[in-house]
């Protein structure tokens, strides 16, 4: 049963050895070029395929780098706009940033609209510069790691739930 065709026309003595053998290497030989063929055109479309996401990939990547420095630029600009010049003052106001504690000298003033959420810090080029809140919030949006401190206003009417002094009100002239 495992003789083909070309082995029982050999053993017939119909094909010469010579013949059989072409005939045997011809056979083979197209079937391996068939499946080389196959191969390289698989690999070749798989190489194509990673390049083509490679090349994509980096231009997601560029082209997010290109959007953050364009907020950036936005923010810079915003701030260099806005900003609000003060005088040293010579009351001291500490804040956090980057998990040291800063010291600057203010006016009360400026620390009072600093607590109410008036005016925000930011910093540009190693040097803090006061904005006011509305364009803090911009800023947010473009490039948050420029803000260095903003206190949310906060509204009159919020109360903790489970306070338990919600009903007794402070006066406001009470003296401390």
């Amino acid at each position: 049963m495992g003789n083909s065709l070309q082995d029982q026309f050999l053993k017939m003595g119909l094909v010469d050895k010579k013949k059989y053998n072409t005939s045997k290497k011809k056979l083979h030989d197209k079937r391996t070029k068939a499946v080389k063929d196959d191969d390289i055109a698989a690999m070749a479309k798989k190489a194509m395929d990673e390049k083509k996401k490679q090349v994509q990939q980096h231009n997601k990547k560029k082209a997010a780098q290109r959007e953050a420095k364009e907020a950036t630029a936005r923010a810079r600009q915003l701030i260099e706009t806005h900003k609000i010049t003060q005088e040293e003052g010579t009351t001291p106001y500490n804040f956090k940033e980057n998990n040291t504690v800063k010291k600057i000298y203010l006016s009360k003033k400026t620390i009072d609209r600093l607590a109410l959420g008036k005016i925000g810090i930011v910093k540009l080029a190693g040097e803090y510069q006061y904005v006011p809140a509305d364009i803090i919030y911009k800023i947010k949006e473009l490039n948050k790691n420029l803000i260095v401190l903003f206190n949310t206003p906060a509204t009159k009417n919020t109360q903790r739930e489970d306070d338990p002094y919600a009903e007794f009100k402070v006066p406001d002239d009470l003296m401390w």
